[in-house]
């Protein structure tokens, strides 16, 4: 963990994640990924949103949210699923 302008997070690929939020910046784009993927993980949910990140000019990702999710059960018939929960995060990105 590391400290930036008074909010905690991580670094990915030179992009600072946090949780928090923090006033007198504007959001760049609201991100989003979903990866239903077997075997996946949090550190790709992150490098697949650093990589959107830097491609807007963003160096900060705030409001950090992420997790597990269910697919629907039509989703689990009528799409090609490896697995029944997908890794998603999202945030906000921001130039700090």
């Amino acid at each position: 963990m590391e400290t930036r302008n008074g909010l905690t997070g991580t670094m990915v690929r030179g992009i600072f994640f946090t949780e928090e939020s923090i006033s007198g910046v504007s959001t760049i784009k609201h991100l989003r990924v979903e990866i239903s993927r077997q075997n996946s993980n949090l550190m790709e949910v992150k490098e697949n949103l650093a990589a959107e990140a830097n491609s807007i000019g963003a160096n900060a990702i705030i409001n950090f949210r992420y997790g597990q999710q269910a697919h629907k059960r039509w989703e689990l018939v009528l799409t090609f699923r490896w697995d029944t929960e997908s890794w998603y995060g999202e945030g906000d990105a921001v130039k700090m």
